[in-house]
């Protein structure tokens, strides 16, 4: 059988008596009962030479843990699951501060240590899904419940029929991720009478709350499971809480209660650990499923691309649910015979077409053809000589399919003047495409938004017409100013998700081409000055107009 070793900051031995450490005590205490060899080890005392390719690691929670040791389990593919009791993936270990529980790119933390984990293990679906909105990984479970020990069980079950002496009742924490102020503040402000329920040992903690009739507790950050309110829905507490409890995002939180949902806690002792133990038995574990991303249908054009199309698609065909796009590629009669590349890709998936014009047409003729061809549900542009996250198709899609009120999506690029960078070897970070860095607002589409990197529904093009073929230049940003004149609502992914190279032989950025260009974003400024609204109009009318 193989041998178990368990990960944590902190055990329950050393009198850290927290939710993930309760949890942690008795999942070990069970597993131990199945006959397993499980040795324990603190996080910050781990060191590379300590991990071993013959065991199978558990691992808690990992603060203390020191970034060499991450990386030895990454490099050494060592088999290892984690079990987050909190939200380790971003750098202030709180969601709920930002739009949408999505932090922001540059505070994504510890995305490969999760991603070459056998499993993660969440504490309810709400918790999931943060995660998922934020890593994008494959391998998240959901345990839908937490671990109560049969002693505790026994407990609960002991104060289930207690008098309501209590009316109210607050927790006192002094944590204030908890809300005690907060909490307090709702009740005077409500001019609710309550009492403290003060920490202490479990069983007098859990005789406190069975007295009482009503539990107030609002706290500030995510839980990724919270015990009490659960255990005061089985002490028959009427429990007054706020949106980030994760148990409360489990359907069976609202609808049973009392011995009901004890004896459901306490049937989820095997299911808890059977799902933890699936990848060290070598079954698969029931990973966390989000529906379907509609098709995508990815179009680009090319002329002269001879120096970028390998790598173009190379990188195209890496993007995680490239299996769920089709690419369509409009060969504008390039003399550079790209199809001897294009051809070897051809043979490998059946998901890429390959259409080469018999004239050289302008840009919005081609994109218009390529929009004829698109089946997809979801549409997107990509230059040949940019790059893109590998997640970046898979991110989009997540947003267009979830946010009712988004018709078009965008993310921030870096900008880059070396020819066939990714994002992991670019040189330029920090160096942002500036027009794709500005939230969303008519004001804001003066910068053309969205930049290099939209994705839209195909129901936009269909409402509102494709690409201005009259136009030359200019045709991407006439198509985004006249689908926001007609109600289209675009939204900004703040994250980075793409390299813009900036083609010194472009037809955007030659010098030759700036009049023209300049001359089409005149007439298009004129021509929406309504969008912009008056304040913008005057600021840019003299430089558009002299």
């Amino acid at each position: 059988m193989t041998e178990i070793v368990f990960i944590s900051d902190f055990f329950v031995e050393e009198g850290v008596m927290g939710g993930a450490e309760i949890f942690n005590h008795e999942l070990m205490e069970i597993i131990k009962s199945k006959g397993y060899v499980l040795g324990k080890l603190k996080s910050e005392l781990l060191k590379p030479e300590h991990i071993f390719n013959d065991k199978f690691y558990i691992i808690s929670n990992f603060l203390t843990m020191s970034e060499e040791v991450k990386n030895t389990f990454i490099e050494k593919s060592i088999s290892y699951i984690i079990i987050e009791h909190d939200h380790k993936y971003v750098a202030t270990n709180n969601p709920t501060r930002f739009k949408n529980m999505i932090a922001p790119q540059m505070l994504v933390i510890n995305q490969s240590f999760f991603e070459n984990a056998k499993a993660v293990y969440c504490q309810s679906k709400i918790h999931t899904e943060t995660f998922q909105k934020n890593l994008f990984t494959e391998n998240l479970v959901n345990l839908g419940c937490n671990l109560w020990s049969k002693k505790h069980i026994e407990i609960l079950s002991k104060y289930i029929n207690s008098d309501k002496t209590k009316e109210n009742v607050i927790l006192y924490s002094n944590n204030k991720n908890k809300g005690t102020r907060q909490t307090v503040q709702f009740c005077k402000d409500k001019d609710i009478d309550f009492e403290y329920i003060m920490p202490c040992e479990y069983e007098k903690f859990i005789e406190q709350l069975s007295k009482s009739k009503t539990l107030y507790f609002l706290p500030q950050w995510l839980e990724s499971f919270n015990r009490v309110t659960v255990e005061a829905r089985i002490l028959g507490c009427k429990v007054v809480t706020n949106k980030l409890i994760g148990a409360a995002s489990e359907p069976w939180f609202k609808k049973i209660k009392g011995e009901e949902l004890l004896t459901f806690i306490n049937d989820q002792r095997e299911n808890i650990v059977s799902k933890i133990l699936a990848p060290i038995e070598g079954k698969e574990p029931n990973f966390f499923r989000i529906p379907e991303s509609p098709k995508i249908s990815i179009i680009t054009s090319m002329y002269k691309s001879g120096e970028y199309i390998e790598h173009f698609m190379s990188e195209v065909t890496k993007q995680t649910i490239f299996d769920k796009c089709e690419l369509i590629i409009l060969d504008a009669n390039s003399p550079d015979n790209e199809k001897v590349i294009i051809d070897k890709y051809l043979e490998k998936y059946d998901n890429i077409k390959y259409h080469r014009l018999s004239e050289t047409l302008n840009v919005q003729e081609t994109m218009n053809l390529g929009l004829g061809m698109a089946s997809g549900e979801y549409l997107t542009l990509w230059n040949v000589d940019d790059t893109r996250d590998y997640n970046a198709l898979k991110i989009m899609s997540h947003h267009l399919s979830t946010d009712p009120n988004a018709d078009l999506v965008y993310a921030d690029c870096f900008q880059t003047h070396t020819k066939n960078e990714t994002l992991e070897n670019n040189t330029s970070a920090g160096h942002w495409y500036e027009h794709s860095r500005f939230e969303f607002s008519k004001k804001a589409m003066i910068k053309c938004l969205p930049g290099p990197l939209p994705m839209w529904k195909r129901k936009m093009t269909d409402d509102n017409g494709k690409f201005d073929e009259s136009l030359k230049f200019a045709g991407d940003w006439e198509m985004w100013l006249r689908c926001v004149s007609m109600g289209s609502k675009f939204k900004r992914i703040n994250r980075t998700l793409g390299l813009y190279y900036m083609n010194p032989g472009g037809l955007s950025t030659s010098k030759s081409n700036y009049m023209e260009k300049f001359n089409e974003e005149k007439y298009l400024f004129n021509k929406y000055k309504d969008v912009f609204g008056k304040v913008v109009y005057n600021q840019f009318k003299e430089y558009f107009n002299g």
